[in-house]
């Protein structure tokens, strides 16, 4: 896919020059990274054995920025406390201290309300501080559409999407690691269209038994694109779940036959080599963007379905030969991987699959 550039367009190859200066999570402390979901309030023993099997970043689930009984800005939800504590602290005296493993809390989820943006980022990050108190490392965005194809949540307001880059930079410059995880379709190197609603099909993608009238209907185009162009440096990864149901992964391996192993070492070739380029000028809220491409070296992450340890739609096995395949060529390649989630994989085969290349442990 080429570079493209508008007289309007953000050049975001040229201002990531100084990601590798500015970035919270450093190649040099850790080179590869492996991020191990938890699911919905999950905190069990499952999370000693992968982090013993490769994970270094453990994302706790799931929180929401929203009003407090007051109307002030509060971070809600989330897993125990003081289960997370435990864990954390077991983790430690097993070896794996701070300096090994991170911590992150994620925010949002499938069917989750999208941020409350009647308060500031600055109004968030003071919520923040008091919310994780020195607990967890960083924050993962996690927004997501809804069951309810009619829902709000299936739109990225703009003043949801400002929220996401504002909070995001302030965090990230007070020294927390900023992570996004989008679905497939909410940064999508196949298109450079950009949309807000996460309830689209994709019309070119018929799977057997659907047609026009019952397509799945739960994607997006590049909704996540614009934090990125607004702060690239303000987010340390990129984990892209190649899992979103129906994806363009799943289409061309199960659908159209493609080789795993191939059609995974050409997604990382386009995303890595031409970048993810995406048009904003369709948007009246965004236009002024004109047409960026945004950069993921050194921050891209590939998520899978856990499937019992086996990995999905594309097995573990094969993920991991299409980056030693990568390798190989000396070509840009991931800088890790990840799974949902921890508790559907409870000898945590992934990692230790995972782990093969990357050596983590």
């Amino acid at each position: 896919m080429p570079r493209l550039r508008t007289a309007l367009g953000l050049s975001i190859v040229a201002a990531t020059a100084s990601v590798h200066a500015t970035t919270n999570l450093p190649v040099d402390d850790f080179p590869y990274l492996m991020a191990a979901y938890q699911s919905w309030g999950e905190c069990d023993d499952n999370v000693y054995t992968t982090v013993q099997n490769g994970a270094n970043v453990i994302i706790w689930f799931a929180t929401n920025l929203a009003s407090d009984e007051d109307g002030n800005a509060a971070i809600t939800g989330g897993p125990n406390r003081d289960c997370v504590v435990e864990k954390i602290n077991t983790l430690e005296s097993m070896g794996f201290g701070r300096d090994k493993v991170k911590h992150l809390i994620s925010i949002g989820g499938w069917d989750a309300a999208h941020p409350d943006t009647t308060h500031t980022a600055e109004e968030y990050f003071t919520a923040w501080e008091s919310f994780s108190d020195g607990l967890y490392d960083g924050l993962d965005w996690d927004l997501e559409g809804n069951d309810n194809l009619q829902s709000e949540w299936n739109y990225f307001s703009k003043p949801c999407l400002e929220l996401m880059a504002d909070f995001s930079k302030l965090i990230h410059d007070a020294g927390y690691i900023v992570s996004l995880v989008p679905p497939e379709s909410y940064l999508d190197v196949q298109t450079t269209e950009f949309s807000r609603y996460v309830n689209l099909t994709f019309p070119g993608e018929l799977w057997p038994g659907e047609n026009s009238t019952n397509q799945f209907s739960y994607h997006g185009h590049n909704s996540y694109a614009y934090p990125l162009a607004k702060y690239p440096d303000a987010f340390d990864m990129v984990s892209v779940q190649i899992y979103e149901t129906k994806s363009h992964a799943a289409y061309n391996t199960s659908v159209l036959g493609v080789d795993q192993v191939e059609y995974m070492k050409g997604y990382i070739n386009r995303l890595l080599g031409d970048g993810l380029t995406v048009d904003f000028s369709t948007d009246p809220d965004f236009a002024e963007l004109g047409t960026v491409t945004i950069d993921l070296t050194d921050k891209l992450l590939i998520g899978l379905i856990s499937d019992s340890g086996v990995g999905g739609p594309i097995t573990a096995a094969n993920t991991t030969a299409a980056f030693e395949a990568v390798a190989a060529t000396g070509a840009p390649n991931v800088r890790g991987a990840f799974y949902w989630c921890i508790s559907g994989d409870a000898n945590a085969e992934l990692p230790a699959t995972f782990n093969e290349f990357f050596q983590i442990v």
